[in-house]
């Protein structure tokens, strides 16, 4: 087994062949576009400032984030491998988020639009592309085993679909992380960037017609989304992406982050910058939920394969 270093400088784990499959499954899948993220492939950048909010999230952690503005660095994308896919469709999108502090820390995130995950495990999630590849029937038998798939594919059959534009998407951290306090106290939580008002339509869908629109928002108000922490219950499962949280939950929003410019890929500096999730602040710590290394792992390997197209 070799050892393979990602853009902040980590080591990658023992799953790294688990992350090569499904790497390798997403370019099956989709294909390749040279230079390109084999997930997440079509978006674009943006420029932002990211201001703290209520300070009772100093309560449980002491990261520079929520003391003082910092800068940021995001894309936008649509998930999975598709350079073509079509922004008139209905969709799910990522948010990447490199973040600086005052202090100049690194903190970066990779959020999504879906509300948890569709398996619990690298190895199931390296499955189920490999099912994906294989076709409708391979997919269909997948899922009669694994009840974590059926509970995903039975919300998202529930959910309403409606065209929205990335402005107007809420992106949730899907994994759990900790928060840590002065005096080293732990606590479990999720959280999500939600509008802080409503973002719509205001051009004639097209093919690529989102970089216009979200322009066109910019130019006549404000894009900015409120960071929502959800503090963990003593009986939520803090290391499985697959189970949504239920019930009542503490909600703190911690932060504001306010767009103040976006630009094309090439134009940008987001294209380079791979979202390891496991990037972090003073005051932010890891949970043990297996994904977050998985992911880590499929980021390095994406961001290696296509640097190496880029020369």
């Amino acid at each position: 087994m070799f050892t393979y270093l990602t853009f902040s400088g980590e080591v990658l784990s023992d799953g790294f062949d688990t992350a090569t499959d499904t790497v390798n499954s997403f370019e099956e899948l989709f294909g390749v576009t040279e230079g390109k993220r084999r997930n997440h492939t079509k978006g674009f950048c943006f420029t932002g400032t990211l201001y703290p909010a209520d300070k009772a999230i100093q309560r449980y952690s002491n990261s520079p984030i929520f003391s003082s503005e910092s800068k940021v660095i995001g894309r936008l994308s649509h998930k999975g491998g598709n350079n073509s896919a079509s922004d008139a469709k209905a969709a799910e999108y990522g948010m990447g988020l490199a973040i600086t502090t005052t202090n100049d820390e690194e903190h970066l995130m990779a959020l999504n639009t879906l509300d948890f995950f569709p398996v619990r495990t690298p190895k199931a999630f390296a499955e189920l592309m490999a099912a994906k590849v294989q076709g409708k029937e391979a997919v269909k038998a997948f899922k009669a085993t694994n009840k974590n798939l059926q509970r995903f594919k039975k919300h998202e059959a529930g959910k309403k679909k409606k065209l929205t534009p990335y402005e107007g998407s809420t992106y949730n951290s899907i994994n759990s992380f900790y928060l840590i306090n002065d005096t080293d106290d732990k606590t479990a939580v999720r959280w999500s960037f939600i509008p802080t008002r409503p973002q719509k339509i205001v051009l004639e869908p097209q093919q690529d017609f989102f970089f216009e629109n979200m322009n066109k928002n910019l130019n006549d108000g404000i894009i900015a989304w409120d960071m929502q922490i959800t503090l963990a219950n003593k009986t939520d499962d803090v290391d499985n992406a697959a189970v949504p949280w239920q019930g009542k939950h503490r909600k703190i929003i911690a932060a504001h982050l306010k767009v103040d410019a976006i630009s094309s890929e090439k134009d940008g500096h987001c294209d380079n910058i791979n979202f390891d999730p496991l990037v972090l602040s003073t005051g932010f710590e890891a949970s043990n939920d297996p994904l977050l290394q998985a992911r880590r792992d499929s980021y390095a390997i994406s961001f290696s394969r296509r640097l190496g197209e880029q020369n």
